[in-house]
């Protein structure tokens, strides 16, 4: 069996500067293995921001890119210190990531997928760790008023795969965490107002911060 791994949980930037000094302090506090950023590090640009961020980030992290995120920061992401996750698997510690940046239509920059696809590569990944920007349908993604945005795709591979935890971002209001069967489905929350999580994988614990 694979060691646990704390893993320290971040998405939606939204281009704030101090979620730097946030995320540098929670990482001194609890020393993760791993950082995973999900999505949306900038606010509709410029991509130099997120090549700075994921620069001042300490020690392993991988990033995806979300949908306020211009098609640019793929390249940033890429020339930054940060493993590039988005539609890419990569094992880290005995454990397997995949990662699928973007959504499924709606307002975005230009970083998109269709469900079919996301049924597809994410399906095929069982017993992984899914980095995704837009949840799964109907898990983490109620804007309000019983109002679904997470991608049917999505959920499909989800139901396909059984993978060990689903990080999403994307969906501010629908902060926290939750287990369905044996997967946990974690949104930390809008790191530009303070809200990271932290994951022990191996004690299936999860801690909101915020």
């Amino acid at each position: 069996m694979p060691e646990n791994l704390r893993i320290l949980v971040v998405a939606d930037v939204h281009g704030s500067e101090k979620a730097v000094y946030l995320i540098r302090e929670i990482h001194s506090r609890y020393s993760p293995d791993l950082t995973l950023v999900a999505g949306d590090i900038t606010n509709f640009g410029p991509a130099s921001f997120a090549e700075k961020f994921l620069n001042l980030l300490p020690g392993e992290v991988m990033a995806i890119p979300g949908n306020c995120d211009p098609i640019e920061v793929m390249d940033a992401i890429e020339r930054s210190k940060a493993t590039n996750l988005h539609k890419r698997i990569i094992e880290f510690h005995g454990y397997k990531f995949i990662g699928l940046g973007g959504v499924n239509g709606g307002f975005n920059l230009g970083i998109t997928f269709d469900d079919n696809f996301a049924e597809r590569f994410l399906g095929e990944c069982k017993g992984c760790i899914f980095l995704l920007h837009q949840p799964p349908y109907g898990i983490l993604d109620d804007v309000g008023g019983g109002k679904h945005i997470g991608s049917m795709g999505i959920r499909k591979a989800v139901e396909k795969a059984k993978p060990l935890v689903v990080i999403s971002g994307h969906v501010h209001e629908a902060r926290g965490y939750i287990m369905v069967e044996k997967t946990i489905f974690v949104n930390p929350g809008p790191a530009k107002n303070n809200y990271v999580s932290i994951i022990d994988l191996g004690l299936k614990k999860v801690k909101m911060i915020g």
